[in-house]
């Protein structure tokens, strides 16, 4: 019953704590949100440490297994432990920590979104494939408009591009409010104790 009781109260005092010091701008309660926000980022230092943690022993243990993933997991522990020495050891501004970002993790990015284009033409082909409706064919145009208008020298489709990214991003920002919204529901429910995720049961 503790196992329940105690993290729930905890959360529920905490959440209140903080959501008053963002209403309420008294300096005691400013002073107990800004404490609690600093606490709460140790903690995600620390979660992320254990994250790290978590991914070399999770690796290790493929390691010893000797199956067909044992190259993947040997390529992700040198990574992983490379790049920490050398940020340890230069820090992120260094010149070979700048070589890292620039040539491989830059790149890499570069690639996974280019698979992911392709992967959004395929789907959208599938869409129309199954569902042809208004929605499915905008879907299609508007996704060939940003492809080609993202490749130099097509002009006329730049410009379409540009005038594309306004619905765009009114889209992008709806989602993104109705995340913020999906949020706030979220810590209200863990605030007011209908949810408990930190609790055992």
């Amino acid at each position: 019953m503790l196992k329940r009781i105690v993290p729930t109260a905890t959360a529920i005092i905490l959440g209140f704590l903080v959501l008053f010091g963002s209403l309420f701008q008294t300096e005691a309660l400013v002073f107990t949100r800004i404490a609690l926000t600093q606490w709460a980022m140790v903690l995600g230092a620390f979660a992320f440490i254990l994250a790290y943690l978590n991914l070399l022993r999770v690796h290790l243990s493929r390691l010893q297994k000797f199956n067909k993933g044992s190259i993947t997991s040997l390529l992700v522990i040198v990574a992983a432990v490379g790049s920490l020495a050398l940020v340890l050891w230069q820090g992120p501004f260094g010149i070979w920590s700048q070589h890292l970002l620039n040539d491989f993790l830059v790149p890499g990015e570069s690639a996974l979104l280019a698979l992911t284009a392709v992967t959004l033409i395929i789907s959208g082909m599938r869409l129309l494939s199954t569902r042809r409706n208004l929605g499915s064919i905008l879907f299609i145009v508007f996704a060939i408009i940003f492809l080609l208008g993202s490749v130099p020298y097509i002009g006329i489709l730049r410009e379409l591009s540009k005038l594309a990214q306004i619905p765009a991003l009114a889209g992008m920002r709806g989602i993104l409010l109705g995340v913020t919204l999906g949020i706030t529901l979220t810590g209200l429910r863990i605030i007011f104790g209908v949810d408990h995720p930190h609790s055992d049961e």
